[in-house]
């Protein structure tokens, strides 16, 4: 979080949203021929960038040209079907649209190719999103009258499977390949509870207590860990969920909800002391060290 390094990514924010603006703004005219022509313009000069800065010392900035390339696959994806008339118009997320799965994998697909000749842990974010987005167009495969809650599950278990893939690249030592796995992992399993907690006419406790259990969990297992971004969740879930049983439960003028309020926020301070003072410790007891006088690989 130094300078430059906000800098560039806060400009390769604004190219992206700068490119998807520029294939707005072409004419409406044979739109799908102009869509893929530009699309894929851009993305051969973020790959031209990409290769140039690489291949002079400038890894942060190669890498992040590499995500804009990424970036365009799905532009050029569905300017292509358009311009061979095979794109569907079907809303992906409310009628499954083989074309759109198609454009998802392939961008998941772009996004390891580019991470493999780069090495640059930003491009998982684009795989992942890809990942999470293609489950999402995958819930309604099949069944046209696919209901939000298959979403919310799919949510859900794709979520969750994309932490599983985080816990075993931090097993293998790539702590920063890791984080888009769980941090996006994360999001997605938290989305699916919160939409159970939204639904109107449902029943919320679908929701909040898998969302306590579930935080508390999170909270306790991320001092042994080391990852903050499991504790960042888990902070989240256990304070809204505590926070809406205080809510549902108690009178909030009265003095015993202001004394419910301390004790969560006591609780959560105290514990991270805990954490400081023994997470290293704890973390020992489920790392596996090497025997005395064997050097670890």
């Amino acid at each position: 979080m130094d300078p430059p390094n906000v800098l560039w990514f806060a400009g390769t924010y604004a190219i992206a949203a700068a490119s998807y603006a520029l294939l707005n703004a072409l004419p409406k005219s044979q739109s799908s021929l102009w869509i893929f022509l530009a699309a894929l313009a851009l993305l051969l000069v973020y790959s031209a960038a990409s290769h140039g800065l690489l291949r002079n010392g400038w890894w942060v900035p190669g890498g992040l040209a590499a995500a804009l390339a990424v970036a365009m696959v799905p532009a050029v994806g569905v300017g292509f079907l358009r311009l061979i008339d095979v794109w569907s118009s079907d809303m992906p997320f409310t009628n499954f649209n083989g074309c759109a799965v198609a454009v998802a994998i392939t961008t998941a697909l772009a996004g390891l190719i580019a991470y493999w000749l780069t090495r640059f842990s930003f491009l998982f974010f684009t795989v992942v999103t890809a990942i999470l987005v293609t489950a999402e167009f995958l819930a309604v495969a099949g069944d046209s009258s696919a209901s939000s809650d298959d979403r919310a599950g799919a949510a859900l278990l794709t979520g969750g499977l994309v932490v599983i893939a985080g816990v075993f690249l931090d097993t293998f030592g790539r702590r920063r390949d890791a984080f888009w796995f769980h941090a996006l992992g994360w999001l997605s399993v938290a989305a699916g509870l919160v939409f159970f907690v939204v639904e109107p006419g449902r029943d919320s406790a679908r929701g909040w207590i898998p969302m306590l259990i579930g935080g508390t969990l999170l909270v306790i297992v991320s001092g042994p860990i080391r990852r903050a971004t499991w504790a960042v969740y888990g902070v989240l879930g256990y304070y809204a969920s505590l926070l809406h049983y205080m809510i549902t439960g108690l009178n909030e003028r009265r003095w015993t909800f202001a004394v419910a309020l301390f004790a969560v926020g006591l609780s959560v301070f105290v514990f991270g002391m805990l954490l400081h003072r023994y997470g290293k410790t704890w973390a020992d007891r489920f790392v596996r060290r090497p025997p005395p006088g064997v050097t670890p690989v």
